[in-house]
């Protein structure tokens, strides 16, 4: 379970389910017990009144005031009895009827509060008492049917357990709202690190709640260092490039001098190095565009962007009177660094009109990656080399006459992207064919 969100739901509804089911114990029980305190405190004081009410004449019969004894006790199975014990002398309510109920004999003082089964199945809480008169000890009974509050103790827990839920219920509902509210920033910054992949901002927002402020500030902090660091990564090439400008222009000079060119060999040996070191000064230079990698960063309007390609690309082979088909859908933008689109697309582009006798075709499929296939139809490379090209790591050598530079500098950016570089013969054109697939973010320009 990897939501909080869901992790925090899930912990405070079960802790609230177990404080209200505690809660609905302590209560019902608690209720429960009021109300046999109060019953016993009832039979308690009916059983002192009984005992005002004894005569015992001077035989040692028992007799009662009928006038100081409650009317329930007289009518047959009202739910209160009472059951008055002198040696063997036994008087009982006339709400027994015929019934009758044991009930244990104790010592003079004692007192104990019993549950038995009475007349009818009647469940009864009986206090029985002893008590010192004339010498002699005497027990008195007195019992009240529970029923009554059973039934009402069973209306009040259905009553309280439908309010209890629809509490819980309801601190459910309120609880899962003020976790969202808490949620919410999370979520906008969720949607800034979104805009950041899409280039829209640079920097997320730092009006955030303070648990998570360390977090962004950090974020921000990481995002400021590598974008100075590519920048300075870019700037510190460029340098050099300048500088290296100048020491090899002069050696170059240097090979043409009157004394070295009585020695061919090391001329020639100079010469060409000091290309070979030009060549891979571009290449590293070219390359360093990579540094940053990552994430598109930027929204590019590819049919713009192709057009203007080719328009130079024209300029550039004008001699060939070239015919560059471009088959790519209006209004589609990728997210993508500018940069690295123009060096992919410009070096691929410019080896196809390189080789291309007459025709290029440049086209562009959308489905669940971005694809880019460029065919021309030049020579084309052999079985073997084409073998050689799609061999999965191997590195393009600059050397090598065709299809050199402009692939392998391809291939890097293809590489650091994540995508997918391959190349074949073009079933159209006849020449050479080349597949880029990047798993890019494709968007309509109506959203720019």
């Amino acid at each position: 379970m990897k939501s909080l969100q869901l992790r925090l739901s899930l912990g405070l509804s079960i802790s609230l389910m177990l404080v209200f089911l505690l809660l609905w114990q302590v209560t019902t029980h608690s209720i429960a017990d009021l109300s046999e305190q109060y019953i016993a405190m009832h039979l308690q004081h009916d059983g002192e009144s009984l005992l005002q009410a004894i005569n015992i004449d001077q035989q040692g019969q028992l007799s009662l005031d009928s006038k100081q004894i409650e009317p329930v006790y007289l009518r047959p199975f009202s739910g209160q009895y009472f059951r008055i014990v002198l040696n063997n002398n036994v008087l009982r309510s006339r709400s027994l009827w015929d019934q009758d109920f044991a009930m244990p004999l104790l010592a003079a003082g004692e007192t104990q509060q019993l549950y038995r089964t009475g007349p009818q199945q009647q469940p009864l809480i009986m206090l029985v008492s002893a008590y010192k008169i004339q010498g002699q000890t005497i027990t008195i009974a007195v019992a009240e049917n529970l029923s009554p509050s059973l039934v009402i103790m069973d209306n009040f827990q259905h009553r309280y357990s439908m309010i209890a839920l629809l509490l819980l219920a309801l601190l459910l509902g309120i609880q899962i709202i003020i976790l969202r509210l808490s949620f919410r920033p999370l979520k906008r910054i969720q949607i800034q690190i979104d805009s950041l992949e899409r280039g829209e901002r640079t920097q997320l927002d730092t009006d955030v709640p303070e648990e998570v402020a360390l977090l962004v500030s950090e974020v921000n902090r990481l995002l400021s260092v590598l974008q100075q660091r590519l920048q300075d990564s870019r700037n510190s090439l460029g340098d050099l490039a300048h500088a290296l400008k100048t020491p090899l222009t002069v050696v170059q000079q240097l090979v043409n001098e009157e004394a070295l060119q009585a020695q061919p060999d090391i001329c020639n040996t100079l010469n060409s190095q000091t290309i070979h070191m030009q060549r891979l000064m571009n290449r590293v230079l070219k390359r360093s565009r990579l540094a940053g990698g990552g994430p598109a960063t930027t929204k590019i309007e590819i049919h713009q962007e192709l057009s203007d390609l080719i328009n130079a690309m024209q300029r550039i082979y004008q001699d060939k009177k070239l015919s560059i088909a471009l088959n790519v859908p209006e209004k589609i933008s990728v997210l993508f660094d500018r940069e690295d689109m123009l060096e992919l697309a410009g070096n691929l582009v410019d080896n196809a009109c390189k080789w291309a006798h007459s025709s290029v075709q440049i086209s562009i499929f959308l489905d669940s990656n971005f694809q880019l296939i460029i065919e021309d139809d030049g020579p084309g490379v052999s079985t073997a080399d084409l073998s050689k090209l799609n061999l999965r790591g191997t590195r393009l050598d600059e050397s090598t006459p065709g299809h050199g530079l402009g692939l392998s500098i391809a291939q890097c950016i293809v590489n650091q992207n994540g995508g997918e570089l391959t190349f074949g013969r073009s079933s159209k054109l006849g020449g050479f064919r080349v597949v880029v697939q990047l798993p890019l973010v494709i968007l309509p320009s109506e959203t720019i």
